[in-house]
Order: structure tokens, then C-alpha cells, then sequence
């Protein structure tokens, strides 16, 4: 039995050297200045819809202030709340907007195969019909998503480049909808943290982008139109028919040539977070799945000639689920451990050292860095490091549901519930979408996304 025990603690010692060295190395790299340019490509943005009345107006006017000479297309998949009814008014006034409607029995079954039927018909049946595609590009926004004047010119300036294929804006999430008052405590802190994930994730990007090819995660991404035109003719899913159809299209990319280059963008792109435990445990149960389903990728992203950056990188995002198997059953043998006598490996007292305080420097630094980010006062970083463990167990939750609907063959997907930001009074203040410095705020008051701090 101790055997297994050590066999666990080896497992448990790379993937640890694993994450803290990709956490270093991405607190280390600087960020990056994407190039911008304010003509040379056309934008043409997906939005796919589903029972989003409360959020997709607000949408398309922002895109219509921002980018005013984008085309702006709504893949409506069978709403039955009067989404399709909301873009129909803004097409009838705006001949650059467009309703795409999907029927029963074709609705209604991913995300992915909702953009893939989109972009064929509109390859086939719009003005993008006979235009030269290789200056035409496709981005994908969520119906709750929002942009600010500095995404579009940084997206043509990425596809100034020939060989970029893909890119991808930096998702963050909005601090909107929590209860008021005591109320709403938890609710804040999932927003919270949620937020901290992704600007976490956006610097774990720029070493990704060391091999040209960041991961795309939805919201924000970016495809050239051309590219997405020869998958198609070539009878291959631009989005892949996975749960995690945005990652795996990143994949794609990178297997097929692997001169063509996935850029990363600094502008942030805004979505809504989860505001109740439930429906983000099963959220992130569905994103688990989706990695968990690219596991067929590895043979052929470790046969192909794609840069070691890329090859480790998103071998570990692939394999993240099947490895936090070994994690959670170190954690549960530890009963059995002091029951049965085993200890496992004798670990160095200096080992025992690093194993605690480099974690917890890792979190003070990403703690330290999102403060100045968001603009917060000092008292953001001790409740950051306080409420993260709380989080981290939340997320752990979800992987039972992940491993429990990958092994039994579930493949529903899981609609995000969405929540209207006019209301008065509950559903926080909308912030600023470019790198616009905000004010100074308090720990208790409302959170609003600011400059990057680093």
C-alpha cells in the first residue's frame, strides 16, 4: 500500500512543479503591445442566441457604438422569449444587422454547430458571398458580451498579419447581478474570483503566445474568413463538435498548418459571471467535459510540428482533468494513510518548505496585481487570498458532474442563465470596457474593471 502512496506523491510532485511553473513564467512575461490598425479588415460578428431578451439588446448597441461598421449577425437558436422579435426591430432599423433563425429539430444542440451552419449560410447567401475573404474576418461574442473603441483595431491589426488565422480578445467577467447587502455576499465573492480566473488566464496566454498559438476561449475569438471557408470545403467543422468547441478550434488551427499563428489581444471583452453556486458548478462541469473530449488531439498535436510552447501547453489543459484524478485521491487516501501506517514518499523538511510558501506567493502576487488592476484598495488582497480556497472547493465540485457525464455518455449543453443589467438597484454598475483608469474604490463598495496594473 505504500507503494501507491508514493506512486500518488510523485504524481502529486510533477503536476505541482507543472503549475508552479507555468504560474511563474506567467507572472514573469510582460504584456504585450498587439499591433492596431483602423482599416484593412472586415469584421463581421457571431453572436449565437438562446433566450437572451435580457442581455441582446444592450449588446448590439454596443457593438453598434463601438465597431459602427460591422456587420453584426444573431444566430437566434429557437428562443421562445422574444430574442428573435428584439434583433428583428434592430434589423428593420439597421440594414447592417442580421437575424439568423434556427428550427426544431436542428436547434438547439451546440453552440458549435449553431456557428458552423451560421457561417456556411452566410459564405453562401450574403454580401460576404464573392468578397475577398482573406480580409474578412468572423468574431464570436456572446450574447451578454460587451467591447470597448480599443478591440476592433486591435483585431485588424493581428489579421494584418498573413498567417494569422485565429486571434483572441482577454474575457473578464462583469460585476453584475448579486443581491444587495448581506444578501449577496456569496454571490460577490463567485464574480469576484471569477473575474481573478480570467485575468489569470490572460496572463497564462502571453506565454502561450510565445508559440504563436493562444488558447481561444469563446467569447471574443476571432477566425479569418477564409480559413473558415476552406474547413468548410473541405467538409471540416470550423468549430469542432465538442463542449469545448472554442479550444479545440484553436487546436485545429495549429494541426493544420503550423506556420499559421493564433494572435492574442489585450482588449477585454466583458460577460456576465455566475452569480449562484449551482449553475456555475454545472458551467464548469461542462467545460471540464469539453477538455476532457480533446483527448484525442495528443497523438496528433505531439506528431505535428507546432512549437514546444504550444505542445506542452495545451497538453496540460487537456489532460488538467484526468490528472486532478491523482489530486483528489491524494487527498482522500490521507484517511486511509493514518489508518493503515503508509506515509508515502519521506519528503526533505526544505521540500515540505516550498510546497507551502510557493503556493502561497503565488497567490499574493496575482492577489497584489488584481488590486491594482481593478483599482481596489488594500484590503482586496487579504480578502482575495481568503475567499480563493473557498472558490478553488467550489470548482472542485464540478468535477464529479464532469466525470460522471463523460463516462456515461451525457452531452447536453448547458445554457449560461443570463440577467438583466437595467434593472435599478440589484444588478451592480456597468465599467468601462477599454484600459480606461478608474477611481479609487473601497473593499465594500461596487468593483469596476480598470487599467491593468502590471
Amino acid at each position: 500500500m505504500n507503494t501507491i502512496f508514493s506512486v500518488l506523491d510523485v504524481i502529486g510532485l510533477l503536476l505541482f512543479v507543472l503549475f508552479a511553473t507555468q504560474q511563474t513564467l506567467s507572472a514573469l512575461k510582460r504584456r504585450p503591445r498587439p499591433p492596431v490598425r483602423e482599416t484593412g479588415v472586415g469584421l463581421t460578428f457571431l453572436i449565437p442566441a438562446l433566450n437572451e431578451a435580457a442581455v441582446i439588446g444592450a449588446t448590439l448597441e454596443n457593438l453598434r457604438a463601438t465597431v459602427p461598421g460591422a456587420r453584426l449577425v444573431v444566430i437566434d437558436d429557437a428562443s421562445d422569449d422574444g430574442t428573435d422579435r428584439i434583433v428583428a426591430e434592430f434589423a428593420a432599423r439597421d440594414p447592417a444587422v442580421t437575424l439568423l433563425r434556427r428550427e426544431f429539430p436542428n436547434a438547439r444542440q451546440n453552440k458549435g454547430r449553431a456557428m458552423n451552419w451560421a457561417v456556411a449560410r452566410l459564405l453562401r447567401e450574403s454580401p460576404l458571398a464573392g468578397r475577398d475573404l482573406e480580409n474578412e474576418v468572423f468574431v464570436v461574442l456572446d450574447a451578454d458580451g460587451r467591447i470597448g473603441p480599443d478591440f476592433a483595431p486591435q483585431v485588424r491589426g493581428a489579421f494584418a498579419d498573413p498567417l494569422v488565422m485565429a486571434a483572441q480578445g482577454w474575457m473578464r467577467f462583469r460585476h453584475t447581478g448579486a443581491p444587495g447587502g448581506l444578501r449577496g455576499v456569496w454571490s460577490r465573492m463567485l464574480l469576484f474570483q471569477q473575474d481573478l480566473e480570467t485575468f489569470i488566464v490572460g496572463h497564462i496566454q502571453r506565454v502561450r503566445a510565445l508559440g504563436h498559438t493562444v488558447a481561444l476561449t469563446g467569447n471574443g475569438q476571432c477566425m479569418r474568413a477564409s480559413y473558415v471557408a476552406a474547413q468548410l470545403a473541405r467538409r471540416a467543422e470550423p468549430w469542432p463538435d465538442v463542449l469545448l468547441e472554442d479550444f479545440a478550434s484553436a487546436v485545429e488551427v495549429r494541426l493544420h498548418d503550423p506556420r499559421w499563428k493564433v494572435a492574442l489581444l489585450t482588449a477585454r471583452v466583458h460577460q456576465q459571471g455566475m452569480v449562484d453556486l449551482g449553475h456555475l458548478i454545472r458551467q464548469r462541469a461542462r467545460w471540464t467535459q469539453g477538455a476532457m473530449q480533446c483527448l484525442g488531439y495528443l497523438p496528433r498535436l505531439w506528431r505535428s510540428p507546432a512549437h514546444p510552447v504550444t505542445r506542452l501547453d495545451f497538453s496540460y489543459f487537456i489532460l488538467a482533468p484526468w490528472l486532478n484524478l491523482f489530486f483528489i485521491l491524494s487527498l482522500l487516501s490521507q484517511p486511509a494513510r493514518r489508518l493503515l501506517g503508509g506515509q508515502g514518499l519521506a519528503w526533505p523538511a526544505w521540500l515540505g518548505v516550498v510546497l507551502t510558501v510557493l503556493p502561497l506567493l503565488l497567490q499574493l502576487n496575482w492577489a497584489a496585481r488584481y488590486r491594482a488592476d481593478r483599482g481596489l484598495s488594500w484590503w482586496a488582497v487579504p480578502y482575495t487570498l481568503l475567499s480563493l480556497p473557498v472558490y478553488t472547493a467550489a470548482l472542485l465540485c464540478s468535477m464529479p458532474l464532469a466525470y460522471y457525464n463523460h463516462f456515461t455518455g451525457r452531452k447536453g449543453w448547458y445554457k449560461s442563465v443570463r440577467h438583466d443589467e437595467s434593472v435599478p438597484g440589484s444588478q451592480g454598475t456597468p465599467q468601462p470596457l477599454a484600459d480606461e483608469p478608474v477611481p479609487h474604490l473601497h473593499g465594500r463598495e461596487r468593483l469596476q474593471v480598470g487599467a491593468s496594473g502590471d
